[in-house]
Formats: C-alpha cells, structure tokens, sequence
C-alpha cells in the first residue's frame, strides 16, 4: 500500500500503511460491503488464535499507531478508547459507539466544547483505576514529535492551542519542561471522570476522531517514551506476555479488564500469537492449503496476493474460508482546477475515460469496482449517483466528450499534462487513460513519471503541478468528513503539500463543508457529505476511477471473521477458535 493521506499536509508524506498494494492509492482503513462473507456463529471462548503477517506491527504505542492491522490489532485487544466502532459486518460496522465513556460526547459551544463521562470500574492491567489525567497524559504526548513519531496529528488541528507563526503548536509536549502554550486550558480534566476538549472550531463529528488511539490513555508512570511500543500497558481484555520484534508477540488475558464496562470486545480466544516475517505467497500457501497454524488463523497485514485471486473467488471451498468486499479507499484522477478552468473541458476529460482498460491494468474486477464518487460504499454518507453514465457505459463516451471540447471553443487536441507515480501497474494504468483520452483526437496526453517516495510532495507543490494527477483517498475515520474538507477544501487549494489537489477553490463547496461540519447529527451530516461528493463530480474536480477490494483467508478453525467497513480487513475482535 502507498502512503497513508491524512487531513494535515505535514503528514501527507510520512505515513505508510500495510496491506493490498495499490499502486496509485493513497490508503489507510475503511471499508466493507454486502457480499463480505462471513465464517458463521461466533464460538466458545478458549483457545489460540494465530494471526500470520508478512512484517512486525509499524507501532503499538497508541499515540503512535496508524496503520489500518495495528489500529485494528491495538484498539480491539489492548488500548481502549473513548468512543470505537461497532463489531458488525457490513456498513453498520463504521458507527460509533461508547468505549470508555458513558455516551458519544456532549457538544456545546456551537461544536467547539467537547465533554465526556468515563464509565465506572475502568481499570489497567495492574488493577489501578483508569482516570482523566491518563487520557490527558496520553493525547499530550502526541505533541512530542521528536520521540513519538509516525502517528496521527488531528490534535494538533483540532485543539484550541497557542500556535507558533508558521501555524505549528507551541507545546511541545510532556517531556518540555515549561512548555504548555494552552494545552491545560484545551484539554481540561474537571474531576477524575470527566474530560473537556476545546477545540479551534466547529466539529461536529470531533467524537470520530477521538476513536483513533492518538486520544487513547497512557498512565504517566509507565510511560518509557520510545520504547513504550514494546511495553503497552493495557487496559483492554489483553495484555503483552512477550514481544520478539519482527519475530513473535503474545497476548494473554488481562484478568483486571472488566467485560462489563465494555459492550464491544468479544475476547473469545484465551491467547493470541502473532507470527510476523513470512513472505506473503507462503502465506497464501498456507490459508489455502488449511495447514499448521493457519487453522486457527487469520491474514492480518496482508491480503490474498494477485496471482491467487482468482482461485480463492472461484473455488467454493476456498471462497467459503475469504472475506472479500470494498475497503473503503477510492483511486481518483484529480483535475488541477487552476490550469483546466473550463468546466467543459474537466467534463470532457471525464466522459473521455475509459474504465474498463483503466481497472484492467490492476488486475480487473476482483482490485475494484467502476467508482462514480470519491466517498466508497463502505461509508454511511456515500451518496449513489452516476453524473458520467459509467453504469451504462464504463468504457467512457469519447462522441460526448468530442461535444463538449467544441462547445468550450478550445482546440483539439487539447494538450494535458498528467502526472503520475513511476510504478510498473501506475504507469500502465495511466498508459490506458492516454489511449482513452486521446480517442477522436479529444486530448493529446503527456505523461508525467514522478519518484514513488516523494510523489505527493512534488504533486503539491501548486506552481508545479500538472493539469491532471493521479491519486487515492482512503478516510481516517468512517465519515465524509475525512474525505471531502481535505481534498476538496478552499482553504487548502493554495497551500502547498496540502492534498486538495484539485486545487478546487468554490465558495459553494466551501460553505457546503462549513455546514455538514458542525452538524452534529450524524445522519444529517452523512447526507450532506453524500450530496458534497455529487456535487464535487458534477464540478469534474476529480474524475473517480477504482473503489477498491480487499481479500483476506482464515482458518477452517476460525468462527466469525467477517471483513470490518472502518479496518477494511477482518475484525480481530470477533474472532473464536475453541
């Protein structure tokens, strides 16, 4: 998987996610759809539950975590959170319900006061009581980015905080003596069961960023910094026995985890094994053949490689033993606004693609479907509509886009630029939007390669890019509002390394975020999200091309795995093998 695209441009770079490779995707988690299977009831709790990856965890500090198999691995097994996501299948699985808080939070203030109550007899693994002061200890030391690398960084985005020049926080964080700049008045801890976030503005859906563990407790007194990752302290139904890294980690039971404060977490197997360090063709090898510790085990990192696709969908006993269906990221060509002004012209390009030869150079219909929006069906707030006709023709319909060049008074063919990460299944799949685009001499396309590593930099940088560029979105949260603000954004579209890269600037987009974002009620926002998606297209800001699948095997010993719409793998946390 490509990099993994956040809502801070500062980001937009440095984070990596484990899974399916998507060459032109920028990913993270998300993700489910009707015909995920599901392995059945639920069983008896006792036994191992292996799960076999490729590669060790990125991190299981929670202020570090942010890949789609750790987030899944350490919020279901060991770091609780306020709020989390229900364990279900299908779209349901992407609502929130309360963790360790006794409701999803009580906004005031217009959406700028968060306030939320801990439920009782909350308690780490050594038996002392979970309290406000660890949560607040744990968001402040996200703010130590010279030693608590690689997470998400929504706090510093979202919190009321003293900023410096350049926009950045002035805390430091926990390890600065002396350094503050407003985080106490933030984030405020009125009594030992009661916490207060002040935000910056309006968010009405600020209760979803808070199931990411960057706003997970952490008792100051285990607190080992860096090396934290290796010692989690737990508060969850789990807890570390041992921990080879890259070779082995261990979960037993955390005697001091109450099942009655928590309405979510299922805790079927009494230990979990992880094994890491396996090439994934072995894997597939070993989830096909139903042999060894793959019985009772499940694909974590990594999904059913290209080469088995087809076996493991067309065989019925291997299908039986797969979870298959959308993981919630969307590949997209975003169209550079402030090169391409002529709406006709964004139109043209989108009727001019071809669909079929474009998802073709990823392998065909088993990486995706036909996209029509850039919010997936694996959210709440996708919006079905069609405004290209791709249900009808997904092969594009070069004749209109021909119609609508000769009406913007432009000549053809009309040259685009169009950039592009330099990868093998990239390239080719931009090689088959040239050949479409350039039907009934409607475009002349140059193709762009850029370096794989920097390639969102560079497509960030305004004054640089080129008419046209390929990318991916894959949400931090299961909501509209980790999609369409940060692509789609005005406040973004001069900013360079930011990823609206539509560089879309529409005083009516902009007032339509504005209002599905303080929203507070989740099923009007998911609405005004939907309608924003279809509005965005209707405006050929971005053409949507792939929604993409995920595939992943289990065991024959394995009851309940089903694929998680918010993780877009399968849900550790449902999982029985005795």
């Amino acid at each position: 998987m490509g990099e993994r695209m956040t809502l801070l441009a500062t980001r937009a770079q440095k984070v990596a996610v484990v899974g399916a490779c998507l060459a032109l995707a920028v990913t993270a988690c998300g993700g489910s759809s009707k015909s995920s299977n599901s392995s059945g009831p639920t069983g008896k709790k006792g036994g191992t539950l292996f799960l076999i990856n490729d590669a060790d965890f990125d991190h299981l500090d929670p202020q570090r975590t942010y890949v789609s198999n750790s987030l899944n691995f350490t919020e279901r097994f060991m770091n609780r959170t306020l709020v989390t996501y229900k364990s279900v299948p299908g779209p349901s699985g992407s609502e929130l319900v309360p963790d360790m808080a006794t409701d999803l939070g009580r906004a005031s203030d217009n959406n700028k006061t968060w306030k939320f109550t801990f439920k009782d007899n909350l308690k780490w693994q050594d038996g002392s009581p979970v309290t406000c002061a660890d949560f607040k200890y744990g968001v402040s030391r996200g703010f130590a980015t010279g030693v608590i690398t690689d997470g998400p960084t929504y706090a510093f985005a979202d919190l009321k905080l003293d900023l410096k020049a350049d926009g950045t926080p002035v805390y430091g964080g926990p390890y600065v003596a002396g350094s503050n700049g407003g985080f106490d008045n933030a984030v405020q801890c009125t009594d030992p069961k009661n916490i207060v976030f002040h935000l910056a503005k309006p968010i009405g859906d600020f209760n979803y960023t808070l199931s990411l563990p960057e706003f997970a407790a952490v008792p100051q007194a285990k607190d080992t910094k860096a090396q934290y990752d290796n010692t989690v302290f737990s508060d969850g139904p789990y807890k570390i026995e041992t921990y080879s890294r890259s070779k082995q980690l261990t979960l037993v039971r955390n005697s001091n985890w109450d099942p009655k404060t928590d309405n979510v977490r299922k805790a079927f197997p009494d230990k979990i094994v992880v094994k890491m360090g396996a090439d994934p063709n072995v894997i597939d090898t070993q989830f096909i053949s139903d042999t060894g510790d793959a019985k009772t085990g499940i694909m974590n990192a990594t999904n059913v490689q290209p080469q088995d696709l087809d076996r493991v969908l067309n065989d019925a006993s291997l299908k039986k033993r797969a979870v298959n269906g959308f993981d919630g990221f969307a590949l997209y060509i975003a169209i550079n606004t402030s090169k391409v002004k002529n709406l006709k012209v964004r139109q043209a390009l989108a009727y001019a693609m071809n669909l079929e030869t474009f998802r073709g150079a990823y392998g065909g219909k088993e990486y995706g479907d036909y996209a029509r929006g850039i919010i997936t069906p694996a959210l709440k707030s996708h919006k079905d509509f069609d405004v290209f006709g791709i249900k009808k023709s997904p092969t594009g319909d070069p004749a209109k886009a021909k119609q609508l060049l000769t009406e913007a008074g432009v000549k053809t063919p009309y040259p685009i630029k169009f950039d592009v990460r330099n990868r093998p299944a990239t390239v080719k799949a931009a090689a088959a939007a040239k050949e479409a685009l350039e039907r009934n001499g409607n475009f002349a396309v140059t193709l762009n390669p850029l370096p794989v590593g920097p390639y969102y930099g560079l497509i960030g940088k305004k004054a640089t890019q080129s008419d046209i560029s390929g990318g991916g979105w894959g949400p931090d949260w299961p909501n509209g509002s980790a999609v369409i603000p940060p692509l789609f954004g005005g406040n973004l579209s001069t900013v360079d390394g930011s990823t609206n890269y539509s560089q879309l600037k529409d005083p009516k987009i902009d007032s339509l975020i504005d209002a599905a974002t303080s929203e507070t009620d989740l099923t009007k926002q998911a609405k005004l999200w939907g309608g924003l998606d279809e509005a965005v297209v209707q405006d050929a800001a971005a053409i949507p091309t792939i929604w993409t699948k995920t595939t992943q095997m289990y065991g024959s010993g394995v009851k309940g795995a089903f694929l998680h719409s918010f993780y877009g793998e399968i849900d550790v946390n449902a999982l029985s093998v005795a």
